[in-house]
């Protein structure tokens, strides 16, 4: 009678990628099993200041992260990107919202290892200089989504669309009036 109740873990990962986040922690508690589905089926991420002594294990955890938001982590950002570079993922979109200024030592890092991030945001930076985009581009060639919309300082004569990214298609940047000028 067990056996046909059986379901192959393939299965239920289809099942499970349905559910939102708040269901995977409650699954995840039911057995061994399902706890090593919902860690695959984990693709965002956001890292807060006392997460990051458990990055290292956090990043073996969920091994399929394509995601993260660190809006809400307020350390040093250029220390935490090089922190991250040097984990096995396959970012395709970071948040770096809310931060003072872009940090170009730890995009440096992370573009070293992680080639793939398509989407870059960068919302309510405090200041945007005139080189930043520049970096964002060298960093990141192949991105297809960047957001630099309300910072409170800008350089003006700032050029944010360098020929350098071929493959953008979507630019938000509301609120940055010195482009305009």
């Amino acid at each position: 009678m067990a056996a046909y109740l059986y379901l192959p873990e393939d299965c239920w990962e289809h099942v499970i990628k349905f559910l939102n986040h708040r269901s995977l922690e409650s699954l995840s508690v039911v057995s061994k099993g399902f706890l090593s589905i919902t860690n695959r089926c984990r693709l965002s991420l956001a890292i807060f200041d006392p997460t990051v002594p458990f990055l290292p294990g956090i990043f073996q955890r969920f091994t399929n992260l394509t995601s993260l938001d660190l809006t809400c982590f307020y350390g040093d950002l250029d220390t935490l990107l090089r922190q991250i570079s040097f984990s096995p993922m396959h970012l395709k979109s970071l948040d770096i919202s809310n931060h003072h200024t872009i940090p170009e030592d730890g995009f440096k890092s992370l573009a070293a290892t992680m080639k793939s991030l398509t989407s870059l945001t960068c919302s309510n930076m405090f200041s945007i200089r005139g080189t930043d985009p520049i970096i964002i581009a060298e960093c990141f060639p192949f991105l297809e989504e960047l957001d630099i919309s309300f910072p409170e300082e800008i350089e003006s004569n700032t050029d944010i669309l360098p020929l350098a990214l071929p493959k953008l298609r979507k630019v938000n940047l509301s609120g940055n009036y010195n482009f305009f000028k």
